[in-house]
């Protein structure tokens, strides 16, 4: 009886001797732990947990198989099964160094970070390594980084990562990449891709890529507004889809729900395009601003304006006859039928050349 009381006795004093005093962010609250042992290393006090090891840090909670608390330099270093829990931020990995003067943590493999809000938001990184700064709200993950978004349903993927959660704004280097999980879906890559969460806007430079079931385009730069379900293409962007290829300095594509519906292009426009899916491209208009309509898998209408000029090719079929026209004006308009053919083409303002329609009786 009297060896439990002294043992118990200097395991209170251990803990005492390692909580004294502090502010309540430095605050140590130990719950549990197997074993425990204070040790002297380097001058200074080394409080070793082992054993489904739980304490607090003020508000932060720790969680590991082992840790040492070193006292002097103010190191929390917790190794197996780590996970470190504050507000709704949560963090999982092998290892974990707490350094409560700068209140950095540095993250060492199998790490998660996962945020659930109240409002039902939720979100997670993974990736092999990173650091978390606790005073500024920051996160930066790097090598074989993945994502999740919850309210995007997308997902997300590069070498390295960077989240303020204050700011609501993050970024990816290194082989970025964005795809949705929901049909008719975007796949975006880029050299750098960002995201601000208030605006809900994604921003992609240099080697911008975009795709979907029905095109793809590559520009320098893009800019995708989620609430408006638009997506700004700049820097000489150019269009492919199994009915036309575009290309202009300028482009805007209209979506709803995430599917195609209209494009306009700026400036330099030139779109050439078949009325058949996957058939030959021969059809060309130029002018310094174009608009296409969709519907379904294929093009419903454009109008071009600004110095248009344009060629078409109608093959015989089985009420058409063949024909082929040139011209050039200010104003261009064109319409299609559910089946993609031809149903209008009209011309107007300073035209120049000659069109013609010859149909079969």
């Amino acid at each position: 009886m009297k060896r439990i009381l002294i043992g118990s006795l200097l395991l209170l004093l251990a803990i005492c001797v390692w909580a004294k005093p502090a502010s309540k962010q430095e605050s140590f609250k130990l719950v549990h732990s197997d074993k425990l042992f204070l040790n002297r290393m380097h001058n200074e006090q080394v409080l070793e947990l082992s054993g489904k090891v739980h304490f607090f840090y003020g508000d932060t909670e720790f969680k590991s198989d082992r840790a040492y608390l070193f006292d002097t330099s103010k190191v929390a270093r917790l190794d197996g099964n780590v996970w470190v829990g504050n507000d709704s931020l949560a963090i999982k990995a092998d290892s974990v160094a707490y350094y409560r003067y700068n209140e950095e943590l540095n993250l060492g493999g199998k790490v998660r970070v996962t945020e659930e809000r109240k409002d039902g938001s939720f979100r997670w990184f993974e990736s092999d390594y990173g650091v978390y700064k606790r005073d500024l709200d920051q996160l930066t993950v790097w090598k074989d980084v993945r994502a999740w978004d919850k309210d995007e349903d997308a997902l997300a993927s590069c070498g390295y990562a960077f989240w303020d959660r204050k700011a609501g704004y993050a970024y990816m280097i290194e082989e970025p990449q964005i795809r949705s999980n929901a049909p008719d879906s975007l796949y975006i890559r880029a050299d750098k891709i960002e995201y601000h969460h208030e605006d809900r806007k994604i921003i992609a430079t240099f080697n911008a890529f975009v795709s979907s079931v029905d095109y793809q385009v590559n520009s320098d730069f893009l800019i995708y507004l989620l609430n408006e379900e638009k997506v700004v293409f700049t820097g000489k962007p150019s269009f492919l889809s199994d009915y036309a290829i575009a290309t202009a300095e300028e482009f805007y594509l209209y979506l709803d729900e995430r599917k195609l519906e209209r494009a306009e292009l700026q400036d330099s426009c030139r779109v050439i395009f078949s009325q058949e899916r996957g058939g030959v491209k021969e059809n060309m208009v130029e002018a310094g601003f174009v608009s296409i309509t969709f519907q379904d898998d294929g093009i419903e209408s454009f109008s071009a304006l600004n110095k248009v000029s344009y060629s078409f090719h109608q093959p015989e079929g089985e009420k058409e006859d063949e024909f082929y026209n040139v011209a050039k004006g200010e104003y261009l308009e064109a319409k299609f039928t559910s089946d993609n053919k031809l149903e209008l083409m009209r011309m107007s303002q300073g035209i120049q050349g000659s069109y013609k329609f010859h149909n079969k009786p």
